[in-house]
């Protein structure tokens, strides 16, 4: 009977907690998790029972759950000075016993000098991240804001309500609460130093001196940093640190005074990667050590701002640079946009050449394409023999890149165009003449020259097409006379209309498959011009030993070639060789991939209606072959345009909007004025220079 009743009470019990408040069975889940976590002795089980009460917290289902279980338990802290004291007691042992050296000179900071070797790094931490020892405060930080969602719970709280979040966690000392714990001190310290030591090796390196404006180490600000900092966290008394902060803030501003020197130095020298990696690295540093430094003489220096404004940017740095210490995309965002930005300038001076400002630039460039056509013919003609003798697959490909390859130089030599290389530069200088005529005041000027560049393009297209067939059909006539056969047998020419068509091959994903290569040789071009320039290449060749042989004139003509010919040419070889492998490549993999190049396809249509006579105009496979050549030129430009339309004014910062808004006006003024997109209409263009200069500020 006795058993039977206190079964019975205990699910009465049981009933009834399930029936109190939602709210009333969070306040005793929380009261009792700070009483566990209080009850701790050691650092491993006050670190757990820190994170169990925190994550309770924290983690909420919703925004709702989370707002009342954190203002729930801040309350309950507030009216329960028993409870707050055990609490407040146990956290500043936990901060005792933690090294947060590491926390405070690493969260967010890149480690390496490499930006592929910093990639790694942070892939590794986010695939499987480094084991940290107990005392490690980093630990702690990566349990308790596992995710983004946690981190911007933090970053979006009040400022009323962290303020009372501090005063529970960190009293100050005339409260009667604990003391502060000393080793978070000390720590501060020693984190100020090394971040110091690290932002000075950084600074000292060759292509930093190379680029700043002091030229002896023991000079440079960076160095003196070191020392400007060690005397900062051994000031005992206010007036010494009074003095030692005076003294380290001007480090710092003399600091990022030589990082706008490097920057500036960079638009003209060349943009690296890892030396971008580096600028950002020092910023973020000098960012971390005025945090610390606040921090650190808050005590001692009464007229720095409030502690809790600069314990919540210090917190928001750590916390954030936890989370971006994972995150590979915000690194290649950082560091890669300056370089790309200077890899699309560079390409867009390439792309000034490529736009007809005038009717005599307009026929000059006609006469240019009917040459390129004319080449191109014998570039088709050459890669459909090395087609037909079945070699192995890295042999086919690189004849044919090596074909295609000296092809496109050739052209670079004797000043040939091809349609198909325009698309990508003459984009990179659309979209500088976008950046630097904001507004759309300006769109009238931006309508003017995408018009050049519509009926430049479009003669190009057409000139080579022409000269193509023509050419085609003067080597049948030619090899028919010297060999009494055709250039290209029967089956050849048959698969040849067959690749073409339309809607039975995959003409329209290769041809748009091949507006993406055509954009990429491009960005090569670009950026080995960028390499060039960092690298000071053509003085490198000037200075070559070799000069003292052969003379420093011919190493001087050699080095200004060099230094003309640098982007045509890498851009002509990295597109011959990307043509020619992508192909072979897909195969080797089992991808049916092949290149669909408007030109060369046109040149290999021809050859085949050229084997097959006048017969090939009454047939329908011709025709579908045509439409084939119509959707590969719409695809090869379009997509090469739109690419690096896309890829340049995002590096140049123009907001989607704009992007946008400034499409919407071009295709209206297509419509109201169709015939200045196809033909010179008008009698005199401005310089291109009116276009590209940057207006001035008022």
């Amino acid at each position: 009977m006795r058993l039977g009743r206190s079964i019975r009470k205990y699910f009465r019990l049981r009933q009834h907690s399930q029936q109190r408040p939602a709210f009333a069975r969070a306040k005793d889940e929380l009261r009792a998790r700070t009483r566990a976590f209080s009850a701790s002795a050691s650092v491993d089980t006050q670190t757990a029972g820190f994170t169990r009460l925190f994550r309770f917290i924290w983690t909420g289902s919703s925004q709702r759950a989370f707002n009342v279980r954190l203002l729930c338990w801040v309350r309950m802290l507030e009216h329960d000075d028993l409870l707050r004291l055990d609490f407040q007691e146990a956290f500043q042992s936990m901060l005792a016993g933690l090294d947060s050296v590491t926390l405070l000179a690493e969260a967010g900071l890149p480690k390496h000098h490499a930006v592929f070797s910093e990639g790694l790094r942070r892939l590794f931490n986010r695939i499987l991240p480094s084991a940290l020892s107990v005392s490690d405060s980093s630990r702690l930080l990566v349990s308790l804001f596992a995710t983004s969602r946690d981190v911007e719970r933090f970053l979006e709280l009040p400022q009323p309500l962290f303020e009372r979040l501090r005063m529970l966690l960190a009293p100050p000392a005339t409260a009667g609460g604990p003391r502060p714990s000393a080793r978070l001190q000390s720590d501060l310290r020693q984190a100020l130093c090394l971040i110091a030591t690290r932002t000075a090796g950084r600074g000292a390196t060759g292509a930093m001196r190379e680029r700043c404006g002091q030229c002896e180490v023991e000079n440079s600000p960076f160095y003196q940093l070191i020392f400007s900092t060690q005397q900062l966290v051994h000031a005992n008394d206010a007036s010494s640190a009074v003095t030692a902060l005076e003294v380290w803030k001007a480090g710092v501003s003399r600091c990022r005074k030589e990082l706008g020197h490097v920057r500036l130095d960079m638009e003209t020298t060349g943009v690296s990667a890892d030396l971008v990696l580096d600028l950002r690295s020092i910023e973020l540093g000098l960012m971390r050590m005025h945090g610390l430094a606040r921090i650190l003489t808050f005590g001692t220096v009464p007229e720095l701002p409030e502690r809790s404004t600069a314990a919540r940017n210090l917190l928001n740095q750590l916390i954030q640079g936890r989370l971006e210490d994972k995150r590979v995309s915000d690194l290649l965002k950082q560091n890669l946009n300056l370089l790309a930005r200077k890899t699309v300038e560079r390409t867009g001076r390439s792309g000034e050449h490529y736009i007809a400002h005038s009717r005599k630039e307009y026929w000059q460039m006609w006469l240019a394409a009917l040459g390129g056509g004319l080449l191109t013919v014998l570039t088709a003609a050459i890669k459909m023999r090395i087609v037909e003798q079945q070699f192995p697959l890295f042999v086919e490909g690189f004849l044919t890149g090596t074909n295609y390859a000296i092809s496109f130089i050739l052209l670079q030599v004797f000043g040939f165009v091809l349609a198909t290389k325009q698309p990508s530069a003459t984009a990179a200088t659309f979209a500088g003449i976008v950046r630097n005529n904001p507004g759309n005041a300006s769109w009238s000027k931006i309508s003017d020259f995408t018009a050049r560049i519509s009926r430049t393009q479009l003669a190009a297209a057409i000139g080579n097409v022409i000269a193509v067939c023509i050419g085609a059909v003067a080597l049948e006539r030619l090899w028919r006379v010297m060999f009494s056969e055709s250039y290209l047998p029967a089956p050849s020419a048959q698969h040849v209309y067959q690749t073409l068509h339309p809607f039975t091959s995959g003409t329209i994903i290769f041809a748009a498959g091949t507006g993406v290569i055509l954009w990429l040789a491009a960005l090569i071009g670009g950026w080995c011009e960028n390499f060039a320039v960092f690298h000071r290449l053509t003085e490198a060749v000037s200075q070559h030993p070799f000069g003292i042989r052969v003379g420093q004139n011919s190493m001087a003509r050699l080095a200004a070639w060099i230094e003309l010919n640098l982007a045509g040419w890498s851009t002509s070889i990295a597109l011959g060789y990307l043509l020619g492998f992508v192909p072979v490549i897909a195969r080797f993999f089992g991808i049916p991939f092949d290149v669909r190049h408007v030109t060369l396809s046109t040149g290999t249509l021809a050859l085949a209606a050229a084997r097959f006579g006048t017969s090939s105009f009454g047939h329908d496979w011709f025709y579908y072959a045509v439409a084939g050549i119509g959707v590969t030129f719409v695809l090869n430009l379009g997509v090469s345009f739109s690419i690096a339309s896309f890829v340049a004014l995002r590096a140049y910062d123009v907001s989607r909007r704009e992007q946008l808004l400034l499409l919407r006006f071009l295709l209206g003024e297509i419509v109201r004025s169709p015939l200045k997109f196809l033909y010179p209409v008008e009698r005199d263009s401005p310089p291109l220079s009116a276009l590209t200069a940057v207006p001035e500020e008022k």
